[in-house]
């Protein structure tokens, strides 16, 4: 039995062409005796969505930049809840930012409203990336020697930047590691590929790979890239 895991935005999807053929690559990985797991940042609503719209199949989903774990029948495996200390300093940080959206996120999706704290699984603000720079990051990051038992993470899309603060050691890494024990997999039988900074845990833990067009810190750490995620497959297949 071995595990794939892929990102979603810009790796996975990258466009509606060619997420056909990453869907028919997918399948053929099933028939070969894979689990798949989808790990995205996004809720899971948003994930969900898109998964029925292109029929795309899975085995796990990591959401929330694996706070929370969903299978196939749309049951929670795993959730790690945050505690509410550290939403009010947070709010006063992100108040003074010209931001798009602040994101809640719970169980059953994002919410734009503090809905309440014990089924908390993080909170995003997504700024416009043209409005995003290091000062802001560096402000951003100064919350973590006030409050250390959180994990932070900023990241940046082409069109939107993200400031995330979820339970300390969570991350897509974590949520493939509750997998990996579920199913007493060895390292050496997961295969992860993703784009962006909050793929660097998992592609970095799991010896993973990256796109073409993966963000300077991916590019950094992985030996290969990839164009589309089909490619990787079909070596990932005939090295089987």
């Amino acid at each position: 039995m071995r595990l794939f895991v892929t990102d979603y935005d810009d790796t996975l999807y990258t466009g509606d062409s060619s997420i056909k053929n990453n869907i028919k690559k997918i399948k053929e990985l099933q028939k070969n005796g894979f689990i798949i797991m989808i790990a995205t940042g996004r809720s899971y609503s948003s994930i969900k969505k898109q998964i029925i719209e292109k029929n795309i199949p899975y085995d796990y989903l990591s959401c929330a930049d694996g706070s929370i774990i969903y299978d196939k029948d749309d049951k929670i495996v795993y959730a790690d809840y945050m505690n509410s200390e550290i939403i009010e300093p947070f709010e006063k940080f992100y108040e003074n930012l010209n931001y798009e959206e602040i994101q809640f996120s719970y169980p059953d999706g994002y919410l734009n409203f503090l809905k309440e704290t014990d089924h908390l699984l993080g909170i995003n603000v997504c700024l416009d990336t043209r409005l995003y720079n290091r000062r802001i990051e560096k402000q951003f990051y100064k919350l973590q020697k006030k409050f250390p038992d959180y994990n932070y993470l900023a990241y940046s899309h082409p069109n939107y930047s993200y400031l995330c603060i979820k339970p300390k050691g969570i991350n897509k890494s974590y949520s493939i590691s509750v997998i990996q024990n579920k199913f007493q997999l060895n390292k050496e039988d997961i295969y992860v590929i993703g784009d962006s900074s909050n793929d660097i845990e998992m592609i970095s833990d799991f010896n993973g790979v990256g796109m073409t067009k993966s963000c300077d810190e991916i590019l950094k750490i992985v030996k290969d890239t990839y164009n589309e995620v089909s490619d990787y497959i079909d070596e990932i297949i005939n090295s089987i």
